[in-house]
């Protein structure tokens, strides 16, 4: 079983690692360093690729190496997965060699085997450095080439700490250590990955969260909170990867997004499962949360120049405005370096720490009730929130934008829960979350005119009145739908 941590870095990391941190790392170092060239095979139909299955053939000093990793699990940025060697006389697969046993009982070996063809190739220079530290064995190796393909290339700069021996905090100690030196990001995309996405011709794609976390009534309290930082993990990673490779500013929103989603999955479970982990966590992500509030203008500017969205019957059509929003949204680019958050020191601590609590569990040495059903916790938790945003709506009275804007906070945070605990109450949550969803909805529309009324008092437009008095009709139209909204949403019965 191979267990190790992937990051992704620059070009400088090996020679900053050997200046920094290496003199002051302890216990036995060895270092070696190789050029390892790759071939990665599958069926023209990608056989192979569809089961999750990797196969390629090494050529390292000499010595011909097959292997096949078949399809294992990534928790944060710990990846585990069977991984098979076997030495070759000639660079030329040959999956027989395989036990038979590594395979399912449905894999036709004989026929993919047969249908065997190269599909890209990955050459990179490989620095290793073996460590020995007390009961922990681990190699930490530095890649540094590219994945190459008939249709094109990517580079590889990548550090990946492995296990030989020993516990896994002894991997998120180290990479620990090395944030703090380096800019890297947890990832979870792998170099064959990388591969068939050239083959394929694929780029990467935004991807929706599903309606509701998956859940069941036999899922422990542990189970519930292990899946939401999953979840939200993996949303966070796949869209740093998809703005790095694409340059989509919607991905800068869902990374947004999925770091609000484990902040709020943090502090739901917290009060159940306290331990000092999760604590510290919820602190850091109070901090990133407020690093990446920036994305709320962000978003506003997309939306006032979208030429699909609500305003597109205005606004796109005034060629001084949206050269305006051009500039703020290249000068909101500028300001917050996007590529340097998602490398920062306090990202790093997040994926790192969620990842590690994902592996350790800590909580399991404060309570006893992590083994507890989840919905016994379920139906207090939905209460709660549901109360709450239920005493901040007014009866009978209206609501104007400002009210909206201050109850922002408590509706995501409420919808989160429902988010998090809905799939548990199948049968009967029907149709509730839609009106709440329509206010949220709304709340998006209402943020990016407030935006824009502040920004006419920057710019010396001309029919300034004009569009002054289109947002504050606007802002009345959107207002009328949501307190319809309102009214449905604070009537439905609840599904708990």
């Amino acid at each position: 079983m191979e267990i190790e941590l992937k990051l992704a870095t620059d070009d400088q990391a090996l020679n900053k690692f050997e200046q920094s941190l290496l003199p002051n790392l302890s216990g036995e170092i060895k270092r070696s360093e190789s050029t390892l060239f790759n071939e990665y095979f599958d069926t023209p139909e990608h056989a192979l690729g569809r089961l999750k299955i990797g196969c390629r053939v090494r050529v390292k000093n000499g010595k011909i190496e097959q292997t096949v990793k078949t399809k294992g699990k990534v928790e944060g940025g710990l990846h585990q997965r069977p991984e098979y060697n076997i030495d070759l006389q000639q660079a030329v697969p040959d999956l027989h060699k395989f036990d038979a046993d590594i395979w399912s009982p449905d894999f036709d070996v004989e026929t993919v085997n047969k249908q065997l063809t190269g599909l890209f190739t990955t050459n990179f220079v490989r620095v290793t450095f073996d460590i020995k530290q007390g009961e922990n064995h681990f190699e930490l190796v530095f890649d540094q080439g590219e994945v190459k393909a008939a249709e094109g290339s990517l580079p590889i700069n990548e550090i990946e700490i492995e296990l030989v021996k020993g516990a896994p905090s002894a991997l998120f100690n180290l990479a620990d250590e090395i944030s703090r030196i380096i800019p890297v990001r947890l990832s979870n995309v792998t170099k064959a990955a990388r591969g068939y996405q050239l083959v394929n011709g694929d780029l990467p794609k935004l991807k929706d969260l599903p309606d509701f976390l998956p859940l069941t009534s036999q899922n422990t309290t542990e189970e519930g909170l292990c899946k939401a930082i999953q979840t939200a993990l993996e949303q966070w990673q796949h869209h740093e990867y998809v703005y790095l490779q694409t340059g989509q500013l919607k991905a800068l929103n869902r990374i947004a997004q999925s770091i609000d989603l484990l902040l709020q999955s943090v502090s739901l479970y917290l009060a159940a499962l306290q331990c000092k982990e999760l604590l510290t966590l919820h602190k850091q992500l109070l901090a990133l949360t407020e690093q990446w509030a920036w994305q709320d203008d962000l978003s506003s500017i997309r939306r006032l120049r979208s030429k699909k969205g609500p305003f597109s019957r205005k606004i796109p059509k005034n060629q001084m405005l949206m050269s305006y929003l051009n500039g703020r949204r290249e000068g909101l680019l500028a300001a917050q370096t996007p590529e340097n958050l998602l490398s920062s020191m306090v990202s790093n601590q997040v994926q790192l720490g969620a990842s590690r609590i994902l592996v350790e569990k800590p909580w399991r040495q404060h309570v006893s009730n992590y083994q507890q059903p989840i919905l016994e916790h379920a139906k207090g938790w939905l209460s709660q929130g549901y109360q709450t945003i239920m005493q901040s709506l007014p009866k009978h009275q209206k609501m104007d934008y400002h009210n909206y804007l201050a109850l922002e906070a408590l509706l995501r945070q409420t919808l989160s829960t429902g988010f998090l605990l809905a799939d548990l109450f199948v049968e009967s949550r029907g149709q509730f979350r839609a009106p709440w969803l329509d206010l949220l909805a709304g709340l998006t529309e209402i943020k990016a005119l407030v935006f824009l009324s502040e920004i006419l008092h920057e710019i010396d437009l001309e029919n300034d009145l004009d569009i002054k008095q289109w947002i504050s009709e606007k802002q009345t139209n959107v207002l009328k739908v949501m307190e319809m909204s309102r009214e449905v949403a604070m009537q439905a019965e609840i599904y708990w």
